[in-house]
């Protein structure tokens, strides 16, 4: 009996605070905009476009330069303590929004290395910033498969 009425008090008072919950207000960009530094873009978001024209900026990151999301960067030279290799390159592809060059290394092991659009020609000495080569690295603009290809940014031609 003890227990029952016990049981139904712990439901009551349950019941009775489950019912009043605290209200709380979602801040509006307007209530916000006091307390932020001049010049700071509203909170909540980016402000609505104008009409007839893209909220996104037309850039590479965001779908512009014809949705090439490489449009305007280039191959930079490999940074100072950042690790790279050496050799010379035996072979040059172009594939479109990449160049793929076989390298051969002082050591003469040989790998593909695939870097942003540059002028690269057979024969010429590189450098290049080291990372782990990728295995079984398809290519759809060349329609083959590179048993192991490095994908780098930093690379420059030695003379």
């Amino acid at each position: 009996m003890k227990v029952t009425i016990v049981s139904l008090m712990i439901a009551a008072l349950a019941l009775a605070g489950c019912q009043d919950k605290p209200k709380t207000e979602v801040p509006t960009n307007q209530q916000a905009t006091g307390s932020l530094p001049a010049g700071h873009p509203p909170v909540g978001g980016m402000p609505p476009a104008p009409e007839g024209k893209s909220a996104m900026p037309n850039d590479a990151v965001h779908g512009g330069a014809k949705g090439d999301p490489h449009a305007g960067l280039k191959p930079m030279p490999v940074p100072q303590g950042v690790p790279a290799k050496t050799g010379n390159v035996l072979q040059v592809l172009d594939g479109g929004q990449y160049i793929y060059m076989e390298v051969q290394h002082d050591d003469g092991k040989k790998i593909w290395v695939a870097a942003l659009p540059m002028k690269v020609a057979k024969g010429d000495k590189i450098k290049y910033a080291d990372a782990p080569a990728l295995p079984n690295f398809p290519s759809k603009t060349l329609n083959r498969t590179f048993d192991a290809l490095v994908l780098t940014q930093a690379v420059e031609v030695l003379k």
